[in-house]
This record gives structure tokens, C-alpha cells and sequence, in this order.
């Protein structure tokens, strides 16, 4: 059976749509200081790790919960996924722009889960999510601690995979 939450195009495509959008723009604006196919990389690392984990979650056997206006899948549930790639940019370009060294990688990836969780409480309210079962937004520190990470090895991995190949 499918859930459908709402009918008319409000908050929760706003929110999709403005910030994929503005975080596009934003990644337009900044100096660039990675290559086209790094920056690719890493846009497409926050696109692919979030369709991973909702559609781990988000579906049978655990269905934790719903993104947008119906439990079907839609075009701005496509759009969502895409949204996630402008943040895993920045959260890489910042990491870069900043030198980020030893144990502030620690501190880094909590603040960087901190501003995570706020923006998935901000979705909530906007009605971009529509949680099920018991589902807690806390449950995603974790996924967000492990991506965070992971996109920190990826990255680390690339650099000595690049050097490896001059």
C-alpha cells in the first residue's frame, strides 16, 4: 500500500529544491582547489553513500521511513539523493581549504555530524522525511559518523592512488 503525505508542492520540495540549487551555486562561487574529476568524485560519494543508506533503510524489511509527499518513489525523491552531493563537496572542500590534520579529523567529523543532524531535523520539519516504526533522527549519527569518515578515506586513498600513478 502506498502512503501518500500530501498533494501539492510545498516546504519539503522547497527545502529539495532550494538547496540543491543554492549549494550549486555556492560550489560555482568558491576557488577551486581540486580537480573536475576529484570534485565529481566526491559529489557523486554524497549522492551514492545517502541512496545506499536510505534505500537500506527506507525499505522492506525495516521501511523506517518515507522521503516527500508518498511512499512511492517520485522525481523530487530523485532530487533529494542529488542534494546530498553539494554537502559531501563542501564537506571536502573544507576539509582541504582547511588543512585538516591528525586529531581535528575527529573534531571535524563531529561538528560536520552535529551540522548533519540539524539539517535532517530541519528536513523533518519541512516534511521532507516521515519516520516509521520507531524510527529516531539519532539513529543516523552513526551513518552520519561512518560516511563522514569513509569520505575522509576515500579522499586520502585518491591522493596516494594519484601520486602513485606520476
Amino acid at each position: 500500500m502506498i502512503t501518500v503525505y500530501e498533494r501539492v508542492f510545498d516546504w519539503n520540495e522547497w527545502f529539495v529544491v532550494g538547496s540543491l540549487f543554492g549549494l550549486v551555486i555556492l560550489i560555482w562561487k568558491l576557488p577551486k582547489i581540486m580537480s573536475s574529476l576529484e570534485g565529481t568524485a566526491h559529489f557523486l560519494y554524497g549522492m551514492l553513500v545517502v541512496t545506499f543508506y536510505d534505500h537500506t533503510i527506507s525499505i522492506k524489511p525495516w521501511d523506517f521511513f518515507d522521503v516527500n509527499d508518498s511512499s512511492a518513489f517520485q522525481l523530487i525523491d530523485f532530487l533529494s539523493y542529488i542534494m546530498y552531493g553539494p554537502y559531501a563537496y563542501i564537506f571536502i572542500y573544507l576539509y582541504k581549504k582547511l588543512g585538516i590534520k591528525g586529531y581535528k579529523n575527529l573534531l571535524y567529523v563531529t561538528v560536520w555530524s552535529l551540522f548533519s543532524f540539524l539539517m535532517e531535523w530541519l528536513a523533518l520539519k519541512a516534511g521532507v522525511y516521515h519516520y516509521d516504526k520507531g524510527y529516531n533522527m539519532f539513529w543516523s549519527v552513526p551513518i552520519y559518523l561512518i560516511a563522514q569518515a569513509g569520505q575522509i578515506i576515500f579522499y586520502h586513498t585518491s591522493l596516494k592512488l594519484e601520486k602513485a600513478a606520476e
